[in-house]
């Protein structure tokens, strides 16, 4: 479910247009390889469809005369999946939280199982074109016209239009002159011209282009950024919080719990029954290609994480006292340290990766409107070249609709479009989730009540649990989030759907053949291209696919459950002189980098005035203590006491020794909380304070002493234990 994830303030998991960035310089050799990059893609893919013998049928147009073998059916699958939202978005997210990000890359073994061993049979063995029409199959027509028309809708207003919108902000950061209306139509004309022109076979066909530039693209930042940070390794001995891989359930981004239960909800949807993804599947030509190629998907999932995670890891060791969004991590180090010609394969692969969607977006919607509302209620009787026709016009002004919405939102600068579209397709998601999942597995499902668990859903469910049950029931005020929230409406629809089943009429079984699952339909047909063994097993691939990243996940939460991060806001704390207030999120202009609910900002009113925090730990023994503070204007310098006792403190600057970042620790008994020179004026800034070693036997007292009237700031506090076990 990769990409699925929201942020809660202005700014964030989209980019925020800083000026220092109009400073970058592009080499002839960069240029040449971003602009070549929209000539070489768009006449590449023309010439594919032009030399198609079945161009103008709608079966070609719509799914590439389901003849794509299956590392096409996966590069397409992993390149329409991946935008904007993961460049900048998620790396922006693994600068502010770490390795838990990539729950949501390695998490996609969930749902691509069941896809590969509960849909994916249905889907090819039925010939189906659209999800909504196996929904129609499965309960009735209404169903069908009800999903075609949410699917349409969150595709083309909450998706297409802000791709097309932060697609074009991301071409501005690294060229200026390019506003963003400029960007908007540049990207919406390359994505068309061979999207309308050659529908799924050339959107594929470039997604697997596209698919090696944007992973390799990708890598290069984090070869050259862990080159610069010394290693995966020396990332974990310095900075151990950001390898937690599961948070607490009342976290506010990764509760783990939100994170598991949204696998098994949204994650089903966004995986299985969502057209602009699934459609790759179904144009594959065997059974076994459509799956392997979910399998291939699988396995670029697990190195995901190491291209648009890792990189915020580096960004936050290398430039935590030089970046005040997480969002500019990643077009910050393209900026510091990319030589010429890499800088321009990099944005080639992000753009490559905008590209893809873009496309995706446009032809599953037009396959949606042309196949399950024009075909099914305006011309019945259209033919082949009609529904052809009618594709192509419908991707031109699907398209041009996103171009609205895009330009709308170029007029919004505080729009939290990343937030927005995940969270709209959190919530449409639910209750479509539970018809799928229980349609295809009972028999007893019933048409009536697919009816009334969407209806109830949509319209009942959704808000009652927003706006009434979470933030109104003090038991669930601290898991309210969306991921919880999806999760209660995928339960509330399916008990619905079950509920009403049980007093309603079930489809004969005449009428129910070929869509309800069994332990039968997991085997491939033993025929031609499904005749798989030896190294080409399927199951064989799936079990290493799904093997690959159960082990990242332990050795990653082994390595990560020696440590605890406390937000400070949630603790109680105790003041000698000065007065303390919990500042929320977003008090600070062009700032997003407080975790949890925000800081605790203390104002002493006088030298040595104090603010004290007690903190009982679990298990006694020695901890490694670390502490998060704001620097910037404003900001006072404080000296810090662990159980009574006065402490050095450590903090990193970054240098440049030669052409090379170096890290290094300064030391002092005072910490300074003013920006240094070297930072941009009037800007804030996170600062990661190491406290030394402690023994700790069941509470630890961490007091933060004034030497001085600035304010102090204070986010996190962060133990790591020496010894093997949890806190």
């Amino acid at each position: 479910m990769g990409g699925l994830y929201a942020h809660d303030q202005c700014g964030s998991a989209s980019l925020v247009t800083e000026r220092k960035y109009e400073a970058m310089h592009f080499g002839l050799l960069d240029s040449l390889i971003f602009f070549g990059y929209f000539i070489g893609v768009v006449g590449f893919v023309v010439v594919i469809a032009a030399r198609s013998k079945t161009k103008d049928s709608s079966a070609d147009y719509f799914l590439a005369s389901r003849k794509l073998p299956w590392y096409v059916v996966g590069a397409s699958l992993v390149a329409s999946n991946i935008s904007t939202e993961h460049f900048i978005g998620m790396v922006g997210l693994g600068f502010l939280y770490g390795i838990g990000v990539a729950n949501w890359e390695w998490g996609t073994a969930i749902p691509f199982s069941a896809l590969i061993w509960i849909f994916l049979p249905f889907y090819m063995r039925g010939n189906v074109t659209t999800m909504p029409e196996f929904l129609e199959r499965r309960f009735n027509k209404a169903s069908r016209y009800i999903y075609a028309l949410i699917m349409i809708v969150g595709l083309v207003i909450a998706m297409l239009g802000g791709v097309l919108f932060a697609g074009a902000k991301a071409i501005n950061v690294f060229f200026p002159g390019i506003p963003l209306e400029a960007g908007v139509l540049l990207l919406a004309v390359v994505a068309g011209t061979y999207t309308i022109y050659g529908g799924l076979l050339s959107a594929v066909w470039a997604d697997l282009l596209q698919y090696c530039l944007l992973m390799v693209g990708g890598l290069v930042v984090t070869v050259f950024g862990l080159h610069y940070a010394g290693g995966l390794g020396n990332l974990m001995e310095t900075l151990p919080e950001k390898f937690i891989l599961f948070y607490s359930p009342t976290h506010e981004m990764l509760p783990w719990t939100g994170v598991v239960l949204g696998l098994f909800s949204v994650g089903i949807w966004y995986n299985c029954a969502n057209q602009f993804l699934v459609q790759r599947c179904l144009a594959a030509r065997s059974e076994w290609d459509a799956r392997m190629g979910v399998v291939m998907a699988g396995f670029s999932k697990a190195l995901l994480p190491f291209i648009v995670v890792v990189p915020g890891i580096v960004a936050f060791h290398l430039f935590q006292d030089r970046i005040s969004d997480g969002d500019q991590a990643w077009p910050f180090m393209v900026q510091e340290f990319l030589p010429a010609g890499f800088t321009g394969l990099v944005l080639v692969g992000l753009v490559s990766a905008i590209m893809s969607t873009i496309s995706a977006i446009t032809n599953s919607s037009s396959t949606i409107f042309t196949l399950d509302l024009y075909k099914e209620l305006i011309h019945p009787f259209a033919t082949d070249k009609q529904l052809h026709r009618v594709g192509r016009i419908s991707a031109a002004l699907i398209l041009l609709v996103g171009v609205g919405v895009a330009l709308l939102l170029t007029q919004m600068p505080c729009i939290t479009v990343f937030g927005l579209i995940q969270k709209t397709f959190f919530y449409m998601a639910a209750p479509i989730s539970a018809c799928f999942m229980i349609g295809i597995l009972w028999r007893g499902a019933t048409s009536a009540a697919a009816m009334a668990a969407m209806t109830l859903g949509f319209l009942v469910y959704t808000p009652l649990v927003c706006f009434a049950l979470f933030p109104k029931i003090p038991a669930l005020v601290p898991y309210d989030t969306f991921t919880h929230h999806t999760f209660v409406v995928v339960l509330l629809s399916g008990a619905t759907l079950i509920l009403v089943s049980l007093v309603t009429k079930r489809k004969s079984e005449q009428e129910l053949e070929g869509v309800i699952w069994s332990f039968e339909a997991m085997r491939l047909p033993a025929t031609g291209e499904n005749r798989r063994h030896g190294n080409r097993s399927l199951v064989f691939w799936w079990a290493v696919m799904v093997s690959l990243i159960i082990g990242l996940c332990t050795v990653t939460a082994l390595r990560g459950n020696q440590t605890k991060v406390v937000e400070v806001e949630k603790c109680t704390y105790y003041l000698f002189g000065g007065t303390a207030e919990i500042q929320p999120r977003g008090s600070l202009p062009n700032f997003n980098m407080w975790t949890g609910s925000g800081q605790v900002r203390f104002q002493p009113s006088a030298i040595n005035d104090r603010i004290e925090f007690r903190l009982l730990i679990g298990k006694e023994g020695r901890y490694d203590v670390a502490l998060l503070v704001t620097r910037g204007p404003g900001y006072g310098p404080f000296r810090i006491e662990l159980n009574g006792q006065a402490v050095l403190i450590q903090y990193p600057e970054t240098v440049m020794d030669g052409a090379r970042f170096r890290v290094v620790a300064q030391t002092a008994a005072v910490y300074p909380a003013q920006a240094t020179e070297s930072q941009p004026a009037g800007k804030y800034f996170m600062h990661r304070l190491q406290l030394g070693t402690v023994e700790v036997s069941s509470q630890l007292e961490l007091t933060v002493i004034a030497e001085g009237t600035g304010a102090i700031g204070i986010d996190q506090i962060i133990f790591v234990r020496q010894k093997a076990g949890h806190l």
